[in-house]
């Protein structure tokens, strides 16, 4: 039986000579919610009187009407970001599987595979719909239930992929049966990833936390301007975090679907 470190040293073998191509399509991935592996407030004071000062100044109020205007587009532009996704994720994620298995099935992945799926828009639609609603339903009986049948079904990506004869429905209930007694298996693959997690996360949560405790304690906002280089560390970390987790689940996914031999002998995902 293989283990986590087996899966994550396939993965990694895989991404040999490979990791610019993972970046960038992974990346994309993200962009339009075809992440595979991830399915798997503060408080601050202000004194009254400055507060009163601020918002008697014209300039300041300018300013407000500025960032007002502003924050409106850019929740205009996030909801027609979030139909969009909705309407292509699906795709994305059969097309993001079809990448992956390619990576360890030692095969030539394209940043093109990534949309290979998209003639497949309604079948990608109904996967995430009905993933979604299926784990809703069971989520209703107690948190724990939905979380244990969202392993059930993480596999129904890879499982449409490649048997496009299959319904959004066929191809869950296939993700169930080869996800028997499994699932504990994919939950600790998960698992060991989360100290590269933390460590990629952790420059944006020091700086925030510098950030508020210096706002609090002394009401110095400029040392918000280092969440910014502090931001964009941690998103360089799981730019390259994510393509090693995908890898290793498109890994997990020949071995329990008992497809990792037959598959390159037949030459399937040429």
């Amino acid at each position: 039986m293989k283990y986590a470190a087996d899966f994550k040293r396939t993965a990694l073998n895989a991404l040999r000579g490979k990791w610019r191509i993972a970046v960038l399509t992974g990346f994309v991935a993200s962009l339009i919610g075809a992440g595979i592996a991830s399915d798997g407030g503060g408080s601050y004071s202000s004194r009254s009187d400055s507060a009163s000062d601020i918002f008697q100044d014209f300039q300041a109020t300018e300013l407000w009407l500025q960032l007002h205007t502003f924050l409106i587009f850019a929740a205009v532009v996030l909801v027609i970001w979030a139909l969009v996704n909705i309407v292509i994720s699906g795709a994305g994620k059969l097309g993001y599987a079809v990448f992956n298995l390619k990576l360890v099935d030692n095969r030539e992945a394209s940043f093109a595979d990534l949309f290979s799926q998209f003639n497949r828009l309604f079948e990608g639609f109904c996967m995430n719909f009905l993933i979604g609603l299926y784990t809703l339903l069971w989520s209703l009986l107690f948190v724990i239930p939905g979380i244990i049948k969202s392993f059930s079904y993480a596999m129904t990506p890879y499982i449409l992929a490649e048997h496009p004869q299959m319904t959004a429905n066929d191809a869950i209930t296939e993700s169930r049966r080869i996800m028997d007694g499994n699932k504990w298996r994919l939950f600790c693959l998960g698992f060991s990833f989360i100290g590269w997690g933390l460590l990629c996360a952790a420059p944006i949560a020091i700086s925030l936390l510098c950030a508020v405790k210096a706002i609090v304690t002394s009401g110095n906002y400029a040392t918000l301007l280092w969440v910014v280089p502090c931001g964009i560390l941690s998103f360089i970390g799981y730019l390259f975090l994510m393509p090693y987790q995908e890898a290793a689940y498109a890994a997990f996914y020949r071995d329990v679907s008992g497809t990792e031999v037959s598959l390159q002998d037949n030459g399937i995902l040429d």
